[in-house]
C-alpha cells in the first residue's frame, strides 16, 4: 500500500467524522427546539408575568409605591416541625420536590413572594428563547388565587384564570418537554366561606394523595394561620414552612432598594430607630408603609413603634387623596331634590363609608352593595332614591381611595391573588387592593366599641382574624388583657392566634399566653372541650397544640417556652405539658403539616 492510498482513506474517514459531527450538532439543536409550539403558546403568559411589576400602585402625595422588582428582598422560610434547623431560602422550595404549604402572618409578603416567583420564572424562560438547554432547570411558575378552586378542579381553574393570555392551553399536560408546572395557590385564608374553604383544602389534599405522575405539577400553597382542623386536611402531603420575618439586615437592604440614594436610606433607618419602629419594620407590609409615609413627609413627630399608628397615617393619606370624589358626590346630592339633608349627613361620614365597604370585603361580600344598604338604613332619605345612579357614585368614591380596584379590569389579580388571572368576577365588582389595609379599616368599629367577646369571635374565625388583630392594636385595652382572656379555652386560642399573627406583647405576657396554651392542651381526663365555631367544632386541645407549633417556629417563643418548662413558679401541669410538647415535636414526621 502506498502513501497515496492511506491519504485517500484518511480523507474518507475525516469526511465521515465531520459529517457525523454535523449531524450530531443539528440533532442537538433540534432537540433543544423540539415542539416549539410550547414556546409560542406560553410566550404571552411570560411577558405578562414579567411586566407585572407594580404590586400596590397607591398614590401618596404625588408618589407611587415602587415596583416590586426594584425593592424585593429575598425571603427565607423556617420548617414548621423543625424550626431549630434554621431558615432556608425560598428558592429551594420553588425548585425542590413535593408540595409545599407556606404559612405567614398578615403583611408578611406571601402574595408578593408569589408575584416575584412568577416574574423571575418568566424572565428565565424568556431569556432561554425557546431553547431548553439555555433555560435553568426548574418549573414554569404560575399563580392562582385560592378562590379560583371553589367549585372547580385545578386544571379547569388554571384554564379559566389564564384564558385571556393563553386561550386553549391544556394545563393537564407538561408546559415544556420534561418540565412541570409550579402552581402557587395564594391565599387559602381569603376564601371567606367555611364550606368553600373546606372544598379548596380538600381539592389541594387530593392533589397530594394522587399517584406520582398523575399530574404535571407541584403545588405551593400560601395562607395565613388556619385552624388546626383545616391544617390537618392537608396532612403529610405538604411540607409546611413559616415565612420568616425580615431581619435587621433585610430591613437595611429594603431601605437601600426603596430610596433613590444611600443618604435617604440611612436617614429613613435613623428615623425608624429614633421612633422605636425598627422591630415593626420586620413585617414587609409595615416596612413598605413606613417607607411610603416617611418619603411623603407624613411621618409626624410622634413615635410610631406601633404598626397601627403607621397604618392610620397611611390610610388617612389615601382617604385624603380620594376626598375630591367624595366631595363631588356630596355636591351631586345637594343639587338633587331632597338631597340636601342626605349630603349634610354624608359629609362627615367619609371614613365610616369606607369602613362599611371594608367590612364587607373582608367577609367576601360586595363593598358597593354594602354601602348602598348601609346608607339606605342610616341616611335621612334613601340616597338611591335621590340619585338614581347612587351605586355608581359609591363605586367611584371607593375606587378613589386606592383601597379598592376593579376586580375584572384587564383580568387584574383578584384580592390576595398571585398573578394575572383568577375566577371571573362579577361585572363591576370591586376587590381589596391591599387586604391588610382594608382589614385595618374594618377593625375601626370594634376598636372604638371594644368587646372582649367580639374580639375572641373575630380571632377564632379565619376570615375575621385580621380584623381582630388590628382592632386589638387600635383599641385601648388593659395591659393584662391577653393574660386574663387566656384563662378561658376560647380566649387562649384567640390570644394564641393574635401572637401567631404578629401581634405585639411583652415577653412576660407572651410567656403567660404560652403557659395558658400548654395548660389547655395538657392531656387530662374528661370530655374534650370544644371551641364554639362553624362545624366541625374544633377540639381546643388540638387547636392549642397547633398554635404552640406555629408560635415556636420563632426563636423568641421557643426560648420562652423552654423557660416556662423549667420555671418553678409555673404549675406542674404546665411544666409537664411543655416537656411533653417538645418530646412530641421530636417524634413528629418531618413532612406533616
Amino acid at each position: 500500500m502506498t502513501w497515496d492510498y492511506f491519504d485517500k482513506v484518511a480523507s474518507v474517514v475525516s469526511g465521515s467524522l465531520a459529517l457525523a459531527a454535523a449531524i450530531l450538532t443539528v440533532r442537538r439543536h433540534l432537540s433543544g427546539r423540539r415542539g416549539r409550539g410550547w414556546w409560542a403558546a406560553l410566550n404571552p403568559l411570560w411577558r405578562a408575568q414579567s411586566e407585572e411589576a407594580i404590586v400596590h400602585p397607591h398614590r401618596i402625595a404625588g408618589g407611587y409605591v415602587r415596583p416590586l422588582s426594584e425593592v424585593y428582598v429575598a425571603r427565607r422560610v423556617v420548617s414548621r416541625l423543625d424550626p431549630a434547623a434554621g431558615p432556608v431560602a425560598v428558592e429551594s422550595l420553588l425548585t425542590g420536590p413535593g408540595h409545599v404549604l407556606l404559612i405567614g402572618e398578615p403583611g408578611s409578603g406571601k402574595s408578593a413572594l408569589v408575584r416575584q416567583a412568577c416574574a423571575s420564572s418568566a424572565r428565565w424562560w424568556l431569556a432561554g428563547r425557546g431553547r431548553l438547554r439555555q433555560t435553568p432547570p426548574g418549573p414554569v411558575v404560575v399563580g392562582l388565587p385560592a378562590t379560583a378552586l371553589v367549585h372547580q378542579p385545578l386544571p379547569a381553574a388554571l384554564a379559566e384564570a389564564y384564558r385571556d393570555l393563553v386561550p386553549g392551553l391544556d394545563f393537564a399536560r407538561e408546559p415544556a418537554p420534561g418540565r412541570t408546572w409550579l402552581v402557587c395557590v395564594d391565599g387559602v385564608d381569603a376564601v371567606a366561606d367555611p364550606d368553600d374553604r373546606a372544598e379548596v383544602l380538600n381539592r389541594l389534599a387530593a392533589l397530594a394523595r394522587a399517584a406520582p405522575g398523575a399530574g404535571p405539577w407541584r403545588v405551593l400553597v400560601t395562607t395565613r394561620q388556619l385552624a388546626e382542623n383545616e391544617l390537618a386536611v392537608l396532612g403529610p402531603g405538604y411540607a409546611a414552612y413559616h415565612l420568616a420575618p425580615f431581619t435587621d439586615p433585610d430591613v437595611g437592604r429594603f431601605a437601600h432598594r426603596w430610596f433613590p440614594n444611600a443618604v435617604a436610606a440611612r436617614r429613613f433607618l435613623s428615623w425608624a430607630d429614633h421612633q422605636r419602629a425598627r422591630p415593626a419594620l420586620r413585617n414587609p407590609l409595615t416596612a413598605t408603609i413606613a417607607a411610603a409615609v416617611w418619603q411623603a413627609g407624613l411621618a409626624g413627630p410622634d413615635p410610631v413603634a406601633d404598626p397601627a399608628v403607621l397604618l392610620d397615617r397611611f390610610v388617612g393619606a389615601l382617604l385624603g387623596g380620594g376626598r375630591a370624589s367624595f366631595d363631588a358626590t356630596c355636591d351631586a346630592l345637594r343639587r338633587a331634590v331632597r338631597g340636601g339633608p342626605v349630603a349634610d349627613w354624608l359629609t362627615e361620614r367619609h371614613t365610616e363609608l369606607v369602613e362599611v365597604a371594608a367590612a364587607a370585603a373582608v367577609t367576601g361580600a360586595d363593598p358597593v352593595v354594602a354601602v348602598v344598604d348601609w346608607s339606605a338604613g342610616q341616611a335621612p332619605y334613601r340616597p338611591d332614591r335621590v340619585l338614581p345612579d347612587w351605586d355608581r357614585h359609591v363605586r367611584l368614591v371607593l375606587l378613589a381611595t386606592g383601597l379598592f380596584s376593579d376586580a375584572g379590569a384587564g383580568r387584574a389579580p383578584t384580592a390576595r391573588s398571585g398573578a394575572a388571572g383568577g375566577s371571573a368576577p362579577a361585572p363591576g365588582a370591586l376587590a381589596a387592593t391591599w387586604p391588610g389595609l382594608v382589614e385595618h379599616l374594618a377593625a375601626g368599629p370594634l376598636a372604638r366599641d371594644w368587646s372582649a367577646q367580639r374580639w375572641i369571635t373575630a380571632m377564632t374565625s379565619t376570615p375575621q382574624r385580621g380584623v381582630g388583630l388590628w382592632a386589638m392594636s387600635r383599641a385601648t385595652v388593659a395591659p393584662g388583657f391577653l393574660r386574663d382572656v387566656a384563662r378561658d379555652p376560647a380566649g387562649a386560642v384567640a390570644a394564641g392566634h393574635y401572637l401567631a399573627a404578629g401581634g405585639a406583647a411583652d415577653p412576660v405576657v407572651r410567656s403567660d399566653v404560652l403557659a395558658a396554651l400548654l395548660a389547655h392542651w395538657s392531656p387530662r381526663p374528661g370530655p374534650a372541650v370544644d371551641v364554639a365555631g362553624p362545624p366541625p367544632a374544633r377540639d381546643v386541645r388540638q387547636e392549642c397544640f397547633a398554635l404552640l407549633t406555629t408560635l415556636t417556629a420563632a426563636t423568641v417563643n421557643r426560648e420562652l417556652l423552654r423557660e416556662v418548662a423549667v420555671d418553678p413558679r409555673r404549675p406542674t401541669v404546665v411544666r409537664r405539658a411543655a416537656a411533653l410538647f417538645f418530646a412530641t415535636r421530636r417524634q413528629q414526621p418531618a413532612s406533616a403539616a
